[in-house]
């Protein structure tokens, strides 16, 4: 497979079915994108993952967006992207957050992410319509971090 992750200055919007994967409110994805740095990876030409990294902090980044467009998932692209991610960043913060639901917490655990706290209601307070994963109403947003 031909792969290489470019950094997107210019129209970052154009990724917004993909950002919605992964965050369903184009208002809150419009919130972080203009702040931050977007990352595709492009498998065979092809758009397959997207990920956004925002300042939190004089030594630390957020993850505020990671997805796979829907045919191309299990396949590891958003794992080499965070492989990606954790060795760009590394050079300039010290730890890596990310804001998930319950329902991540195990994928992203594999790669390294440790509990750090969350946001109560987080996800009933800031968002018009309940989110549901695998049947079950994201409430809480869970905070993981990552050192680098």
């Amino acid at each position: 497979r031909d792969m290489e992750i470019m950094k997107v200055e210019q129209r970052k919007d154009a990724f917004m079915p993909l950002f919605l994967l992964a965050d369903p409110s184009k208002d809150m994805v419009g919130k972080y994108l203009d702040q931050g740095d977007l990352f595709v990876l492009y498998a065979d030409g092809v758009a397959a993952c997207v990920a956004v990294v925002v300042e939190y902090g004089p030594d630390a980044c957020e993850l505020k967006n990671l997805a796979t467009a829907e045919p191309l998932q299990r396949r590891g692209y958003a794992g080499q992207m965070l492989q990606f991610l954790f060795s760009t960043y590394a050079q300039r913060y010290r730890t890596m957050y990310v804001g998930t639901s319950m329902q991540m917490l195990p994928y992203y655990r594999r790669f390294g992410f440790v509990p750090s706290h969350k946001v109560a209601n987080f996800f009933v307070d800031f968002y018009p319509e309940p989110i549901y994963e695998n049947g079950i109403q994201c409430v809480d947003m869970e905070y993981l971090k990552r050192s680098l």
